[in-house]
């Protein structure tokens, strides 16, 4: 945007999209976003906040409207790419212009992401998206080889609390879904850690949106990634 908008201006600008993520603009005026995601949204954003992004390289999945995108390029992220499978027009219309923004935006299927086409990813940030993957095994190796060396991969994602001691994937198929039809992947706790460490992936922490739901989201599972280096011969 050239000028400063007043509030009237805006409210006329954002009331024909519709906005899954509810982003400040003003100091009155926010988008009109789903309310239901806020508590898990606000968990992610708090332990995002406590990451260092200067001068980095950040990657956002799932990115939407691009709450985690704009957070990200304001915390010093040297650059900020986002991809989604129906990419935002709220974002690229309209949001990205109004903060005059420099976060690019790709409607791209994670499966067909390469470092070849993007580069590789100091940070990746992986909110909402891994409980829809039919594939989370082959997601979470996309992601893994999309990563430097050192990188981290923050996850938000829906968890099953059963059976601690083993590591568990429940794959629901339409109506059985504890949510609905196209959440289809809930790992417990174990089996999300063990099946990261398979990657080489070092769990830093866990949190739990709620401490005793049977069903839950998990807050915050953070992952630092070290590479392996071959020996001479392998």
């Amino acid at each position: 945007m050239d000028k400063v908008m007043t509030d009237a201006e805006i409210r006329k600008a954002i009331a024909s999209y519709k906005f899954y993520h509810i982003i400040p603009l003003t100091k009155t005026l926010s988008t009109p976003g789903n309310p239901l995601y806020v508590p898990a949204q606000e968990l992610f954003m708090k332990h995002l906040k406590a990451l260092d992004l200067r001068g980095k390289r950040v990657l956002d999945i799932g990115c939407r409207d691009g709450l985690f995108s704009f957070a990200a390029e304001s915390m010093g992220a040297a650059e900020v790419v986002g991809i989604d499978n129906d990419l935002s027009k709220p974002a690229t219309e309209f949001l990205i212009p109004f903060f005059k923004s420099k976060v690019r935006m790709l409607q791209q299927n994670l499966y067909d992401l390469k470092s070849q086409e993007l580069g590789f990813f100091d940070v990746i940030l992986f909110s909402g998206v891994l409980y829809h993957l039919r594939y989370p095994f082959w997601g979470l190796k996309v992601l893994r080889d999309m990563m430097k060396p050192g990188g981290e991969l923050l996850i938000e994602t829906a968890i099953w609390r059963g059976d601690p001691n083993n590591a568990m994937l429940f794959c629901p198929i339409e109506n059985d879904s504890p949510y609905e039809p196209t959440s289809c992947t809930f790992f417990n706790v174990k089996g999300l850690v063990d099946t990261l460490k398979s990657l080489n992936f070092d769990t830093v922490e866990v949190e739990f949106l709620s401490p005793r739901s049977g069903r839950d989201r998990i807050a915050r599972l953070q992952m630092s990634w070290a590479q392996l280096i071959p020996t001479p011969g392998d």
